[in-house]
C-alpha cells in the first residue's frame, strides 16, 4: 500500500496519483523547501523526535513556517497505516506558493506533503562501494547542513557513481577533506576508534550519525568528530556509511582501494549492536 497526505488530506493507493501542487509552489520552482526520510517499522516511526527536531530547526533557520499540529497529525496518520509492515515515510515542507522572484511572499502558506511507501527487504546493512566524485561540497553553504530540496549536486554525483559501476559517490569538500556520500555520513575505523567528519566540513548532521556518536561508548568503541583526508581513510581499518534507512553499510571498496572484512569484525559488531538497539526500540528485527 502507498499513501500520501497533502496539507492534512489523506490519499491512498491510486488516489495518490491525483495529488497535485500549485504551479507556483516554491518548493518545486526554486527548491525552497526541506525534507526528512525515516523508516516506519510496524507502525513505529523510528527516531521521529530527532527527525522532527532537525526539520523544525532547519525551518527556523530558513524562517519557514511549520505547523507542528499538522505535522504530528500527518506522521501519526501515515504511521498507523503501516502497523503490520515496514515502510518509508518521506516528509517534505515547502514555503508554499508565491509570486515571481526569489524573495518569499509576505504571507506564505507552506505546503506539507508526506508519502508512505513499502520499505524494501534487504535495504539495511548492505555492503557498498564508493568512487570519489568530481563534485565538491561547499562547507560554507547553508544547504550543506540542512536537508533541503536542493539536491542537484547529490543527484549528479549519484549518476557519476552509477556510470562508474559503484554503489555511491564519495564527496570531498572544497578544501579536499572528506565530507559524505550522496545519501549518508561516513565513519572511518581505526581499531576501536570511530571518526566522522564534523558538521563544519560540509556535513549533514545525520540521525544515525548522532546515534552512533552517543551509543558507541556503550558498545566498546570510542567515537570522535574530526576532519578526515583521503589519506586518512585509505589507512583506515574500515569505512562505513550511515543513514536512517540503511543504518550501517560497510564500504568494501573506494576507488582503487579495497577494505578487508572478517567475521565478527568491528563493523559487524556495530551492525549487530544497531540491529539489537532498533529491535529494543520498536520490537522489529531489521
Amino acid at each position: 500500500m502507498k499513501a500520501t497526505m497533502l496539507n492534512g488530506t489523506l490519499y491512498i493507493d491510486e488516489a495518490c496519483d491525483d495529488v497535485s501542487l500549485s504551479a507556483s509552489d516554491r518548493g518545486f520552482l526554486l527548491g525552497d523547501g526541506l525534507f526528512e526520510t525515516l523508516p516506519v517499522l510496524h507502525g513505529a516511526p523510528l527516531w521521529w523526535q530527532e527527525h522532527r527536531a532537525r526539520l523544525t530547526q532547519s525551518a527556523n533557520r530558513l524562517e519557514m513556517s511549520l505547523d507542528p499540529v499538522m505535522l504530528e497529525h500527518t506522521v501519526s496518520q501515515l504511521a498507523a497505516l503501516s502497523s503490520e509492515a515496514n515502510a518509508i515515510l518521506r516528509i517534505a515542507l515547502s514555503r508554499g506558493s508565491g509570486g515571481r522572484g526569489l524573495l518569499p511572499p509576505e504571507e506564505a502558506r507552506p505546503t506539507l506533503l508526506a508519502t508512505l511507501a513499502p520499505l524494501p527487504d534487504g535495504l539495511a546493512f548492505q555492503d557498498m562501494s564508493l568512487a570519489t566524485s568530481i563534485i565538491r561540497r561547499n562547507a560554507q553553504s547553508l544547504t550543506a547542513s540542512i536537508k533541503s530540496n536542493n539536491y542537484l549536486d547529490n543527484v549528479a554525483a549519484a549518476q557519476q557513481a552509477e556510470q562508474a559501476g559503484v554503489s555511491d559517490a564519495l564527496l570531498l569538500n572544497t578544501e579536499g577533506k572528506i565530507a559524505c556520500t550522496t545519501i549518508g555520513n561516513l565513519f572511518s575505523l581505526h581499531g576501536n576508534r570511530l571518526t566522522t567528519p564534523p558538521v563544519s566540513d560540509g556535513v549533514l548532521p545525520g540521525i544515525v550519525r548522532q546515534q552512533l556518536l552517543t551509543l558507541a561508548p556503550q558498545w566498546g568503541f570510542v567515537a570522535t568528530e574530526a576532519s578526515l583526508s583521503p589519506e586518512d581513510i585509505k589507512k583506515a581499518d574500515g569505512l562505513f556509511m550511515t543513514n536512517s534507512l540503511r543504518f550501517i553499510r560497510r564500504v568494501t571498496a573506494w576507488d582503487d582501494h579495497a577494505y578487508t572484512a572478517a567475521p565478527d569484525d568491528p563493523i559487524s559488531q556495530l551492525q549487530t549492536h544497531m540491529r539489537d538497539y532498533v529491535a529494543k526500540l520498536t520490537g522489529v528485527t531489521i
